[in-house]
């Protein structure tokens, strides 16, 4: 019967925390999933967009790696993002470990 109570505790304290770590995770692949979606068709777009142009022009940009220019500036993006998102994370974690700090 004490291994009955024994998984009932164990239960009780696994359920909170794979559901706290699921819930994570899915927040964090839908934010990655989304920002490379939205990042992508951007530069599709802008990719696309320069091929509807003169030939000419087309050799101009060609000569002047705009489309490596452009690379940087959506990697240059996509690391904003990132470093703001770690930012957010590491000030949540002070705010939480100031919480715990008790002073007699």
């Amino acid at each position: 019967m004490h291994f009955y109570y024994l998984a009932m505790l164990a239960v009780m304290i696994v359920k909170p925390l794979v559901m706290m770590v699921l819930r994570v995770l899915g927040i964090g692949m839908v934010s990655y999933l989304g920002i490379n979606f939205v990042i992508g068709e951007a530069k599709d777009y802008m990719l696309a967009n320069m091929g509807n142009v003169a030939q000419s022009i087309q050799l101009i940009l060609g000569l002047a790696k705009i489309d490596v220019a452009l690379n940087m500036y959506f990697a240059a993006i996509t690391t904003r993002m990132v470093l703001t998102g770690i930012d957010k994370l590491a000030d949540r974690r002070t705010k939480l470990g100031n919480v715990t700090n008790f002073t007699a």
